[in-house]
């Protein structure tokens, strides 16, 4: 029978409290352990938490840097277009002055020989000075508009303005040239019709006006002058024998020695428009000839000329509806600048060309023209 001793006991002790030493030891560890990997997780967690942080720092900066860079590129895209308006603005502001230059010099161009031939021709000269006055603002308008950055160059409205006030100008020189003219033809038929009731009367036979032809053709120089006719207040109306009434004159221009211009009213309005666009091509009115023609006129340039004249009686020009303009071969006749777009832009306001008067008609005459709405020959 085996009995312990103290010898075994105290092993037994210490055997127990080696175990609880390593039990708390393992314990330890353990937490140290835990401790550990809670601090390296916790270390993860805020290094992590910070790179974030610090990601959505640099995104933030990014956007705003993304924001500003717009926001400058849509500033400059703003004022690129705001450039290019002004400068578009400018641009149609110059192409509107240069248009109302030409306009403007060529009213001007046509007033200066009104006001010329004017001279000592109206009643009143005051209307000649306004002419010359609006001619002269024009011309100063025109010059100043070449510097359009000067605070006094005008703007296209007043260079238009200065045009208005030069054909106002024109149109009363010419309306009271042509009350002078009428004036004058009056007192020259009156002068005349005094001096022929002293005279064996000769009534007005085509012999008659053919002698006077041939006596005015030996005191030109072999070549006589024809000039446009006055309708007469008590026409009835046929060829060569139109009434005022039914009359016009046209406002612009004069014949070779300064008498008036007249037409039917109709024909005037549509000769108007004509030349407005002739102006607008050329720079300058359309220079007539020879318009109106009586009766009378028709027999003598018939006795003058023979077969290649119309039969009195027949000529448009004693119906008031046709012209000749001035008969410059360099200017108007065959193969001309002038006389092709007058060709092909006169049938728009009636006027026109009739074939037998092309350069491969019967009677070419590069200067008639007469007017029959609709009508190209």
């Amino acid at each position: 029978m085996s009995v312990d001793g103290p010898d075994a006991t105290s092993r037994g002790a210490r055997r127990a409290a080696t175990s609880s030493a390593r039990r708390r030891l393992l314990t330890w560890v353990a937490a140290v352990v835990v401790l550990v990997v809670v601090g390296a997780s916790i270390a993860v967690v805020q290094v992590r938490a910070a790179r974030a942080a610090d990601v959505g720092a640099a995104m933030q900066q990014a956007a705003e840097a993304s924001a500003t860079q717009a926001a400058r590129v849509a500033a400059d895209a703003a004022a690129a277009r705001a450039e290019e308006a002004r400068l578009a603005r400018e641009a149609s502001l110059a192409a509107e002055r240069a248009a109302a230059v030409t306009t403007v010099q060529a009213q001007a161009a046509a007033a200066e020989p009104v006001l010329a031939a004017s001279a000592g021709k109206v009643d009143d000269d005051a209307v000649r000075q306004s002419l010359a006055t609006a001619i002269e603002a024009a011309r100063t308008a025109i010059t100043a508009a070449a510097e359009p950055t000067s605070p006094t160059a005008p703007g296209a409205a007043g260079i238009v303005a200065a045009g208005t006030a030069v054909d106002t100008a024109r149109a009363a020189v010419e309306a009271a040239q042509a009350t002078w003219q009428q004036a004058a033809d009056a007192a020259a038929a009156a002068k005349k019709s005094s001096a022929a009731s002293k005279q064996p009367t000769t009534g007005s036979s085509e012999a008659d006006l053919a002698a006077a032809a041939a006596a005015a053709k030996a005191a030109a120089g072999g070549v006589p002058v024809w000039v446009t006719s006055v309708p007469t207040a008590d026409g009835d109306g046929s060829n060569g024998h139109m009434p005022m009434s039914s009359m016009c004159l046209i406002g612009w221009g004069t014949d070779q020695i300064g008498s008036p211009q007249y037409l039917r009213c109709d024909a005037v309005d549509a000769l108007t428009r004509l030349n407005d666009a002739f102006r607008a091509r050329f720079g300058e009115s359309l220079a007539l000839d020879l318009t109106y023609r009586s009766y009378d006129e028709q027999v003598r340039i018939a006795a003058y000329y023979g077969a290649l004249a119309a039969k009195p009686g027949t000529s448009s020009h004693g119906l008031g509806t046709a012209l000749d303009v001035q008969e410059w071969p360099g200017v108007y006749g065959f193969g001309t600048e002038r006389y092709a777009w007058l060709v092909a832009n006169a049938p728009t306001y009636g006027w026109f060309a009739p074939a037998r008067v092309r350069e491969t008609g019967a009677y070419p005459e590069y200067w008639h023209y007469e007017y029959g709405p609709g009508r190209t020959s």
